[in-house]
């Protein structure tokens, strides 16, 4: 049995991408100059004390006086924002910002097809679908209103998708230096650090290639705190990265951490972050070495981080998102996408409007608020583990069929295409079906 032959698409794919990126960069841009990124900025669903705009502009405004911003207790974003939006893109400027946010937004949105068309062979089913990932990322709900909101983690997402194309492309040198740039501001990307590197070694580099890579992480972290500690005081360590692993600031978001410990006594809570912290660590070594393919438990770890971490934020589910449009195989052997899609859509109407019930008309309370969060999270939970079974059942399927002889096999598909083999089973055998194949 062999495939159809497909008609050449009318319009070519350099087109395509080209459309949709015009498109995109255009919405966001008309959609700057209505009233609509002046009330985002203040969402809790888009924006966190450590990415929030507002607080942003307050520290550079305190910094360019000659004031210490990491003095009080309201900024928490990294020195190099603060650099960078005091100096080379004033953050006052709404103009400047927008272009900005729309840009880096673009440019995630490239990168993200070149994550694409590193796992798509030319034979594949999907292949010349670049254009829809493109579309996928930049026109989801929670990707393009992060944007209007000015929220920093548009732009933590675009240098770890940019970490994460390089790394599969085998520019080792230039991802580590994104991932370190990464992890300075959010902290948490170091978590792919270990997947990352087995990539690369899985790509071809030997183990002192390894070490070259591991050693232009850490330098370039190192360079990058030196730097922040020259313009700022010692003190940004703690106001950023231990407020980031304390949590001590407990502004509601859609995160687990600020209500648990609102309500946990103070003798505990240094017991818990360390339990909290710890569950973002114990996955990495499983996945790892669990996971034929690193790539698998970069996927999987992304969604456990925009998920789980301290203070997590919509635009953090959209990077799972779109890296998760790159895998149309994994999708398609999902076991309740239907529930996942449409759970997400029910949190999205709830989040905003028990908060307004909670803190605006004073007809609800926090528990409220918490209790929606608690449903967006544990659905978030429920897509990860379903799309690590999707992975699991569809490397076991590959498996099986590797034991069939190759005559029997009508039509074998590449590996990687996410389209079904064909199999006529010889005589005498007996077949238990651990997974459907359709």
């Amino acid at each position: 049995m062999s495939t159809a032959t497909r008609a050449a698409p009318l319009v070519p794919a350099h087109y395509r991408i080209a459309a949709v990126l015009a498109g995109g960069v255009l919405a966001r841009l008309a959609l700057f100059a209505s009233p609509l990124p002046g009330m985002l900025e203040r969402r809790p669903e888009l924006t966190s004390p450590i990415t929030s705009v507002r607080s942003l502009r307050e520290g550079t405004f305190l910094y360019k006086h000659t004031y210490d911003p990491y003095a009080g207790g309201v900024f928490f974003h990294s020195p190099l924002y603060l650099l960078f939006f005091a100096y080379a893109v004033p953050i006052e400027s709404a103009l400047l910002s927008a272009g900005l946010w729309t840009l880096v937004d673009a440019i995630g949105a490239v990168t993200l097809v070149q994550i694409w068309r590193t796992r798509q062979p030319a034979a594949s089913k999907w292949s010349g679908r670049d254009h829809i990932v493109a579309l996928l990322y930049l026109f989801n709900p929670y990707t393009l209103l992060s944007c209007l909101a000015r929220s920093t983690t548009s732009l933590d997402n675009a240098m770890v998708l940019y970490a994460i194309a390089s790394t599969y492309m085998g520019r080792g040198g230039g991802a580590m230096a994104a991932l370190a740039l990464a992890t300075q501001t959010s902290l948490y990307p170091v978590i792919l650090l270990p997947p990352l590197l087995l990539v690369l070694k899985q790509l071809g580099a030997p183990t002192s290639k390894l070490l070259s890579y591991a050693l232009v992480y850490a330098g370039t972290l190192g360079v990058l705190a030196g730097l922040a500690t020259a313009a700022c005081t010692p003190s940004w360590v703690a106001r950023t990265w231990g407020v980031i692993l304390s949590a001590s600031d407990l502004t509601p978001n859609v995160g687990m951490w600020w209500y648990f410990f609102t309500e946990m006594f103070d003798h505990f809570r240094t017991f818990f972050r360390g339990v909290f912290q710890l569950h973002m660590l114990i996955y990495i070594a499983p996945l790892c070495l669990r996971l034929p393919d690193p790539r698998q438990a970069v996927l999987i770890l992304v969604g456990a981080m925009a998920t789980w971490k301290s203070y997590p934020t919509l635009g953090d589910m959209a990077l799972w998102a779109g890296l998760l449009s790159c895998y149309p195989d994994y999708v398609s052997n999902l076991n309740h996408p239907l529930f996942s899609l449409t759970v997400h859509l029910y949190t999205a109407i709830l989040l905003p409007l028990l908060h307004t019930l909670w803190l605006l008309t004073g007809a609800g309370n926090a528990n409220f608020f918490y209790a929606a969060t608690m449903v967006y999270g544990l659905n978030a939970t429920l897509a990860i583990a379903d799309v690590l079974g999707a992975m699991i059942s569809l490397d076991t399927k590959r498996q099986l069929m590797d034991l069939i002889p190759g005559k029997y096999k009508q039509y074998n598909p590449p590996a990687d295409s996410g389209e079904v083999i064909q199999v006529d089973f010889p005589p005498n055998w007996t077949v238990t079906q651990l997974a459907s194949l359709e």
